[in-house]
């Protein structure tokens, strides 16, 4: 009896070890990724490195909106409220359709830029990435 009950738990054991899971992604991540183009940030990025006191800009866009940081450095940053008005002018010259959203805080820096890696590396919905530059546009505002 013995024998019995300790053979048909280790057949149990057996069964339920080698039995994988179909499950390889949550609910969340079954959604498709699209490939969400970032032409008119990278026109953006051109168009502002372009002036005098900029350094380097990041942006990311999504449809009609355009987020873009600027970095500045030494004696221009006393001037930032001018160089980001200069900006957005020479902006909307260049891409008038699109909502240009611009800043200098090194947060936003950042926040781009993760935004930026996780579209190259894993790709995005436009659900993920609307709810990522909401965020962003929180930040800017305050």
């Amino acid at each position: 009896m013995l024998i019995r009950i300790m053979l048909l738990a280790m057949c149990f054991v057996i069964l339920t070890a080698c039995q994988t899971s179909d499950q390889s992604s949550p609910q969340g991540q079954s959604m498709k990724k699209e490939v969400i183009s970032q032409q008119e940030a990278v026109q953006a990025e051109k168009t502002v490195e372009s002036l005098e006191q900029v350094e380097e800009a990041t942006a990311v866009s999504l449809d009609k909106d355009v987020y873009i940081h600027l970095s500045v450095t030494g004696f221009d940053r006393f001037f930032l409220k001018d160089i980001r008005k200069e900006a957005e002018k020479s902006l909307e010259t260049k891409a008038s359709k699109e909502n240009i959203h611009v800043s200098t805080d090194k947060k936003i820096e950042l926040e781009i830029k993760e935004l930026k890696e996780k579209l190259k590396e894993q790709g995005m919905t436009k659900e993920q990435m609307k709810t990522e530059l909401e965020k962003i546009d929180k930040d800017m505002k305050g």
